[in-house]
């Protein structure tokens, strides 16, 4: 099973990628990420089983770069995991345009874009895994354009399940609650408390994949959210 898993350096993607390595026998995943030193490190630990591709996917040409890469070091993808994402603990107007840009690219723009381009090396019977966020059933106050970008992903991977059936390829959305990773203090706050483990997360990805399942909420009783439909109840 050949694996493209973005993120990979930290979080879920890191976890995910680890799980993979060590619970699949013939397993090829290729992880993409910015942070070099832990994808070496995967690297070390894993050895064939685990390749990595060092791009920014808040520029678009990342994208032809992971494209280069699965043409040579892959050949085809099974699944591909579009979880690389970010938020900024910032008003609407208080973000600078660089970075509502680069939030729009990695969360909504960069995902359609590996889709699209890596299509064509997947067969039936492969997975796309969309990472959105159970915050899109909410109005994430402090993390506007974060929210407004990840439902834009939850727009997009509805239709493209749609499409992709055709091709029986398998479309996933993942919409975790909080998690306990790096994302809230780099987004700019320390104190964010409770939350579910990576490793969760990863197992329950590997499931949906395993059982070609539609939707995965993590923790599962936030699918009830679903059933209010994205009203953007509002949370300080």
């Amino acid at each position: 099973m050949n694996v493209v898993v973005t993120g990979a350096s930290s979080g879920i993607g890191k976890a995910l990628c680890e799980l993979l390595c060590t619970s699949k026998p013939n397993v090829k995943v290729l992880g993409i990420a910015r942070n070099e030193l832990v994808l070496k490190e995967l690297k070390s630990r894993y050895d064939d089983k685990f390749n990595y591709l060092v791009v920014d996917l808040s520029k678009l040409d990342s994208v032809y770069e992971v494209v280069d890469t699965v043409k040579s070091s892959l050949g085809y993808v099974d699944v591909l995991v579009n979880n690389a994402g970010f938020g900024i603990y910032k008003d609407v107007l208080s973000h600078e345009v660089k970075e509502v840009i680069d939030l729009v690219n990695v969360n909504f723009i960069t995902p359609i874009l590996l889709t699209k381009e890596l299509i064509r090396f997947m067969r039936e019977g492969a997975t796309v895994v969309n990472v959105i966020t159970a915050g899109i059933y909410v109005l994430m106050c402090k993390l506007p354009i974060y929210g407004a970008s990840k439902i834009a992903l939850h727009y997009a991977t509805e239709v493209l399940r749609r499409e992709l059936r055709r091709k029986s390829i398998n479309v996933i959305s993942v919409y975790p609650g909080i998690i306990k990773t790096e994302f809230h203090r780099r987004a700019g706050i320390d104190n964010v408390r409770g939350g579910v483990e990576a490793d969760e997360v990863a197992k329950a990805i590997v499931k949906a994949i395993e059982k070609r399942e539609k939707e995965v909420y993590i923790p599962r009783y936030l699918k009830i959210l679903k059933l209010l439909g994205p009203k953007l109840i509002p949370i300080s």
